[in-house]
């Protein structure tokens, strides 16, 4: 039982992270960006699906001055809003550092677009208001495409010979406040805080490794935390609770309890491993962290183990103390159970994959409590049953 229940679970979640994997790398920019890129001859163009929905094209030309016209578009549906994108001629891509192209949409209708130098004065609350900054930018524009429903940042820029296009950090960013000229913070979610890229501008090849890794990370964290926690535990209780008197007949030599082990190491043995990777994403995350998400996933870890442990810890039938044991561990069980769904749904909001993984596990969740509902009645029927039957043999033999 044990070794079956690994290996389709371990099967099942190569092939998970194999297709959510395909979710990390840049798609094809939409056919009408596309067709926009083309009409302005700009050679190459990138979209960014699971970073914020921009769209960036751009033409390099290597004359006496590297001269780089950019296109970059995203839809901003609130009355206000903006759109940002930049270079970040340091050793990293990151947000503080960046000389950045803005456009916000202001609540009058109009569109106006500055250059802004983002400082790090803006991470503990000072404004962001146009600067100039170190490119030689020109033509700045900022305006709506109705026909595509784009909101488009277009602009010239001068890049000095001492600049490696080969290699270079944009990053990009979209928010929906603004008040005058000064674009207000981005959601705090991980599609905010990866908006960038190190790029090879005469290619379009993504050179960041290690942003790749992350989000493989990140997907291996979610699938491996909902086929451990939020899937073969709560079969195992449901086996634990629903199986000793059948409707399978596993009660022979207590088979029911092999079984509710297997399910119990096997989703400890997936959860932990998921836990572990999560740890190890807080640990490497510089520039944000989910304090509430890793706290609920440590409690979840912990118990757990404990739960685990008592698998060989439990005291004996005869003991005195099995009866407050099995309060202690049928109630702890229960409670991690709700934990794990809380904590999952937030991981879900986290990744911002709430269109394809928060209905697939609700849809499990849904199965899982239907099974228990089913389970339920069955047994207070028989309940029921049984205690009919004891009442009319009683009453036959007062009889």
């Amino acid at each position: 039982m044990s070794s079956s229940c690994l290996i389709f679970f371990v099967s099942n979640s190569i092939f998970l992270l194999s297709l959510f994997s395909l979710t990390i790398h840049a798609h094809r920019c939409t056919e009408n960006f596309l067709s926009e890129t083309l009409s302005r001859n700009l050679t190459l163009c990138k979209r960014y699906k699971h970073r914020n929905g921009v769209e960036f094209g751009w033409k390099v030309e290597n004359t006496t001055t590297q001269t780089l016209q950019v296109m970059v578009g995203a839809r901003l549906d609130g009355e206000t809003g903006w759109l940002a994108w930049g270079l970040n001629l340091g050793p990293e891509p990151r947000m503080v550092g960046t000389q950045a192209l803005i456009g916000i949409k202001q609540t009058n209708g109009s569109f106006l677009g500055n250059t802004y130098n983002v400082t790090q004065y803006i991470k503990i609350g000072c404004n962001l208001l146009p600067t100039p900054i170190d490119l030689n930018v020109s033509n700045l524009t900022f305006g709506f495409l109705g026909h595509i429903q784009y909101h488009i940042i277009e602009a010239t820029i001068y890049l000095p010979q001492t600049v490696d296009i080969s290699r270079i950090n944009h990053v990009w960013q979209v928010g929906k406040v603004a008040i005058g000229m000064e674009p207000k913070f981005h959601e705090k979610t991980l599609k905010n805080y990866d908006s960038t890229e190190i790029i090879d501008l005469q290619t379009g090849t993504s050179l960041s490794i290690r942003s790749a890794r992350r989000h493989q990370a990140r997907v291996a964290h979610g699938i491996l935390s909902i086929i451990g926690w939020g899937v073969i535990l709560p079969i195992g209780v449901i086996i634990a609770r629903y199986f000793k008197k059948g409707p399978i007949h596993w009660n022979e030599h207590d088979q029911w309890k092999h079984a509710h082990k297997a399910c119990q190491a096997c989703g400890y043995i997936f959860g932990a491993t998921g836990w572990a990777i999560g740890l190890w994403l807080g640990n490497y995350s510089k520039y944000y962290s989910f304090p509430k998400h890793g706290a609920y996933g440590i409690s979840i870890f912990t118990f757990a183990t404990l739960q685990t442990l008592a698998l060989r810890l439990k005291p004996h039938k005869n003991d005195e103390l099995h009866t407050y044991w099995s309060i202690y561990h049928l109630s702890l069980g229960y409670a991690l159970l709700i934990v794990i769904c809380v904590n999952i749904f937030k991981g879900i909001k986290i990744l911002q994959e709430e269109e394809t993984w928060k209905p697939t596990y609700i849809a499990i969740i849904s199965s899982i409590a239907f099974i228990f509902f089913v389970f339920e009645i069955t047994n207070w029927i028989k309940f029921k049953v049984d205690q009919l039957k004891s009442k009319e043999e009683l009453s036959k033999q007062i009889h």
